[in-house]
């Protein structure tokens, strides 16, 4: 009954019967797997692309407690409105005829372009208002504010 359970083994022209209750295993082998995953590490870093959101770091949005998701279309003109009531775009400070006159050209360009206003919290409600005019009087079909969810951090 015994001989049954073992194995013949032929090593160097020899035959050797293997016993699997005395001898173990051999161990099994994780470098392979272990270069698949760095592999594919390193493949996902390197397809992976960032997108940079322009944030003018000076403006702090205004806290709510209600959860929206922003999900950033790929084609949108960001206006940063600061504490003082200037209007910034790709970091170049904008007066309201001025943005009027970016986003028809933008606008023109790209129809489906969109708009989002980030509003510093301490600015007045009529720099905002300046903001949503020049996106009436250039035909934005909709421009959408950003703020902070209450328990985030800026």
């Amino acid at each position: 009954m015994l001989v049954a359970s073992c194995q013949l083994l032929v090593e160097g022209g020899r035959m050797r019967v293997k016993d699997p209750f005395t001898e173990g295993e051999e161990p099994i082998n994780l470098v392979p797997l272990t270069d698949m995953v760095f592999n594919l590490l390193i493949f996902f870093m390197c397809a992976t692309t960032f997108a940079q959101v322009e944030k003018e770091l000076g403006v702090q949005l205004p806290r709510t407690s209600a959860f929206v998701p922003m999900s950033a279309p790929p084609r949108q003109v960001i206006v940063n409105i600061e504490e003082n009531g200037a209007l910034k775009v790709a970091g170049e400070t904008l007066d309201p005829d001025g943005l009027s006159t970016l986003l028809k050209t933008t606008l023109a360009r790209e129809p489906d372009t969109g708009v989002v206003v980030r509003a510093d919290e301490r600015s007045q409600m009529k720099y905002f208002a300046a903001v949503t005019r020049a996106c009436k009087a250039a035909g934005v079909p909709e421009a959408k504010i950003v703020y902070l969810e209450e328990a985030a951090s800026p």
